[in-house]
Order: C-alpha cells, then sequence, then structure tokens
C-alpha cells in the first residue's frame, strides 16, 4: 500500500513494434520507423500530472528511472503506462532505458526471470 501511494501506475513493458524485445534495435531503418523511446499513458493519468504528448519525462520508482518521450495514447489504460521498448541503453536519451526501473531478480528455481509488478511514478524534465 505505502509504494503504491508513491508510485501509482503500473508499467508494462511490451516490445517496440518493430523490434522483438532488445532484437533488431542496431537496424537504423527499423529504429527510423520505431522514431525514439516512449512512453505511453492515458490522458487521465497526464492531466493531473500536467503532462502532454511530446513532453520529455522521467519515469522512475525506488529502483531507479529513466527519461524518454511521453505519448498519451488510449493503449494506455487509466492507471496503466506502457514503456515501450525495449530500446538499448546507449540509445535511450540519457543512456538509460526502460530496465532501470525493473526488478532484476531471478527465480529460485531455473534462475530464469522472475515475474514482478512495476509501479512507478512520472514527471516532467
Amino acid at each position: 500500500p505505502e509504494l503504491a501511494r508513491r508510485f501509482p501506475l503500473a508499467m508494462i513493458s511490451p516490445p517496440a513494434r518493430n523490434f522483438l524485445n532488445s532484437s533488431f534495435v542496431n537496424l537504423k531503418s527499423l529504429r527510423d520507423i520505431e522514431g525514439e523511446p516512449l512512453l505511453e499513458i492515458h490522458a487521465s493519468d497526464a492531466s493531473p500530472r500536467g503532462l502532454s504528448s511530446g513532453q520529455t519525462v522521467r519515469v522512475f520508482n525506488d529502483r531507479g528511472s529513466y527519461v524518454c518521450k511521453l505519448k498519451l495514447s488510449t493503449r494506455a489504460r487509466p492507471g496503466v503506462v506502457n514503456g515501450l521498448g525495449i530500446w538499448w541503453r546507449k540509445l535511450g536519451l540519457t543512456g538509460t532505458n526502460v530496465n532501470e526501473v525493473t526488478h532484476q531478480g531471478l527465480t529460485d528455481i531455473g534462475r530464469a526471470p522472475a515475474f514482478y509488478d512495476c509501479l512507478v511514478e512520472v514527471e516532467a524534465c
């Protein structure tokens, strides 16, 4: 409950349309189609924060932060933001990416990536 008060938005990080997770990000032709790292947010979440499309924002939580451009979108449900990626860190606006705010822990069986909740807050830079 306390964490959700500090970081009230749930974040998911689906791959960008022209990438396969972090594969193919090295291809300039596909990066040109994608544009730049984006965070999609519903207008009902952007408005009280004074945020608008095209604005540079900082996405953060207790794990870290990254900077990207914001896009208002109905693809993001109220209360949920879509951190489209996975852009390589060196291609991020500040050398960071969505992985800065995600849990890096592995499962105890098989050392596989763990399922997790990712709560964040978003503010203008």
